[in-house]
């Protein structure tokens, strides 16, 4: 293992997806909050142990089942070592949030054992690691929630293996507001609730919307960015699943939003917006609303939609991730 430390510290930030229109094709990297993974040389072979940290409830410490020990040990397969790794998970995202927690434990378990080993993955082959941990935690092979944490902005991830991840341009001052009920839903649970099969007019009307969405982006156009945020196939049968959804997502559109809606299969809502006082007074009016009709407390808080992707920390610093963090440049070499 030449050029390898004995430890290595990676920050993989929480994310939206499907933003409306672009189910399990969209995704958008938050500034905060993220999970951390902090990768060591361990006796033995593979990941060896998995420590849990922080927001853990619901998170499995099993190395065959924690997304960040599945995508370490990709990059361990990938590597062809002969090593043993620990993991320590720090988990800053919540279980079962709609913020992408288990994408960004993959993408920083992926990223954290490729910096110990000294394997240096290309983007392709770390996203591909990532995807096998996301696996294990959101049982869906969409690569939306992954690309975006591990590249950071705005991306569009295409199915199919291996994946193709388009980073689309977020139009200057675009900022996007984001309230967490608490309250938890699994996304399995949310997937299985959508069926196999949508109307051909559903689809056309979430196909147009998805192009006028990305077609907004590209143009900066702000109107034809409102119009298309929509979702034709999984908000109206998820939207049940979140109690005071309907009234939050109606309170940031009053609250001047170019559109809202669930992120992934909820209970996060998101609402993009032109300019971040525009996204704050969204935020304040969503944590209202959720207060109001659904007796939930409620995280609120907005971001940058050009916020970075995952990074190593450097160790010697004891300091944790955004302070003097280093980006890999193959992380967004996609």
């Amino acid at each position: 293992m030449g050029g390898s430390a004995r430890r290595a510290h990676a920050h993989a930030p929480a994310t939206l997806s499907n933003l409306g229109c672009g189910f399990d094709v969209l995704g958008l990297a938050l500034e905060a909050p993220g999970d951390e993974v902090v990768a060591s040389i361990a006796s033995g072979r593979g990941v060896v142990a998995v420590g849990v940290t922080g927001e853990e409830a619901g998170v499995p410490g099993d190395p065959t089942r924690n997304s960040a020990a599945l995508a370490a040990q990709a990059v361990i397969d990938r590597s062809g070592l002969d090593a043993g790794v620990e993991i320590l998970l720090r988990k800053g995202i919540p279980f079962a949030s709609g913020l992408g927690g288990s994408a960004a434990s993959a993408v920083a378990g992926a990223l954290a054992t490729d910096e110990l080993l000294g394997s240096r993955l290309d983007g392709g082959a770390l996203l591909e690691c990532a995807l096998q941990g996301e696996l294990s935690g959101s049982g869906s092979e969409a690569a939306d929630n992954v690309a975006a944490s591990l590249t950071g902005g705005l991306v569009l991830a295409l199915p199919g293996r291996p994946p193709v991840v388009v980073r689309l341009p977020a139009p200057a001052g675009l900022a996007v507001a984001v309230a967490r009920p608490h309250l938890e839903v699994e996304t399995r649970v949310a997937r299985e609730l959508l069926g196999a099969e949508i109307t051909l007019a559903a689809g056309v009307r979430q196909w147009g919307n998805t192009a006028g969405l990305v077609a907004g982006l590209f143009r900066e156009e702000w109107e034809l960015i409102a119009r298309c945020l929509r979702d034709e196939v999984a908000e109206p049968v998820r939207a049940g699943l979140v109690p005071g959804f309907r009234e939050a997502k109606a309170a940031a559109l009053r609250a001047g939003s170019l559109g809202a809606g669930l992120s992934g299969s909820g209970p996060a809502v998101f609402a993009l917006c032109r300019g971040r006082n525009a996204a704050e007074c969204a935020a304040d009016a969503m944590q209202k609303a959720f207060g109001e009709h659904s007796g939930l407390g409620c995280d609120a808080f907005v971001s940058a939609a050009d916020a970075p992707g995952a990074r190593i920390v450097p160790e010697s610093t004891g300091a944790l991730a955004g302070d003097d963090a280093r980006t890999p440049p193959r992380a967004s070499q996609l």
